[in-house]
């Protein structure tokens, strides 16, 4: 019995080494994994639809941002809200807006996401007085925001349009 010897559980192992082994096979899933919430191989397009006035509080005026949001890629990507910010063309901030509706954009295929924008009416009757006797009532605006997801950065956009203003009451 003294002759033959047990490796100890110290020994360093022949061959391949059994630690390696299992080092790549744990590896495999989580490379699998990570693959599926990385970032899509083209970036999503995300633009302004439309801009809408909605029903709001008696000190506020609201809009629905409908952004379009498109996937050139040949896999899903799915997104978990977006937010904006409304700004006069000089860069002052005049409303914004979150949305926690999340969901997915099909292959090659496309999805609308409503983003609710809330504007304070004291901040624009004074920003808006310039506009009063003008005849199309129409403001200059920026609409800024991204889209959050899974993947490793948010996906920002910006758009430039006009925004109706809506007439005093009793106009």
């Amino acid at each position: 019995m003294s002759g033959l010897r047990h490796p100890l559980p110290t020994d360093p192992p022949k061959g391949f080494p059994m630690t390696s082994r299992r080092l790549l096979i744990a590896l495999i899933p989580l490379t699998l994994l990570a693959g599926c919430v990385t970032a899509p191989k083209a970036p999503l397009q995300v633009n302004v639809a439309s801009v809408q006035r909605i029903e709001g509080a008696a000190m506020e005026l609201r809009f629905n941002a409908r952004l379009r949001v498109q996937n050139p890629n040949d896999a899903p990507v799915s997104y978990t809200g977006a937010s904006v910010e409304l700004k006069l063309l000089n860069g002052a901030t005049i409303g914004t807006g979150v949305s926690s509706a999340g969901g997915s954009v099909p292959r090659l295929g496309d999805v609308f996401i409503d983003v609710p924008v809330t504007v304070s009416a004291l901040g624009e009757v004074r920003r808006a007085i310039g506009l009063y006797g003008a005849a199309d009532r129409k403001l200059d605006v920026s609409l800024k925001g991204r889209l959050s997801g899974p993947f490793t950065e948010a996906l920002g956009f910006d758009w430039r349009g006009e925004l109706a203003m809506p007439l005093p009451a009793g106009s």
